[in-house]
């Protein structure tokens, strides 16, 4: 241990204690800055999959609600207009009349 002569005199292992905290502190900061940058890139990532899923799964609702819906007007029987289950079958040596469609289908 040192001993002190002046009163304003400050110990050497408190000046080599304070350099060597000073020098980690600086010495950690690109590591921390690498770290905060690779853990923003990991939450973005997270979250743009969990986009994606809901994504899908918002389509593959709506795709067989279209499907559902296009199934019942194809099978639907309605008053007034021919459908599938109550037209008349055709056979196929009868004449085709070009008659405009009731139901509006795209032909």
């Amino acid at each position: 241990m040192s001993t002190q002569n002046d009163a304003h005199e400050v110990d050497e292992q408190i000046t080599d204690g304070v350099t060597q905290t000073n020098t980690t502190v600086i010495g950690s900061g690109p590591a921390m800055g690498t770290m905060q940058s690779y853990l923003s890139q990991a939450q973005a990532q997270g979250i743009l999959f969990a986009n994606m899923v809901n994504e899908q799964q918002q389509l593959s609702v709506a795709s067989l609600a279209t499907t559902m819906e296009c199934a019942k007007s194809t099978l639907s029987i309605q008053e007034d207009k021919p459908n599938f289950f109550s037209s008349p079958q055709l056979t196929p040596r009868q004449a085709v009349k070009a008659t405009p469609d009731p139901n509006n289908n795209p032909t």
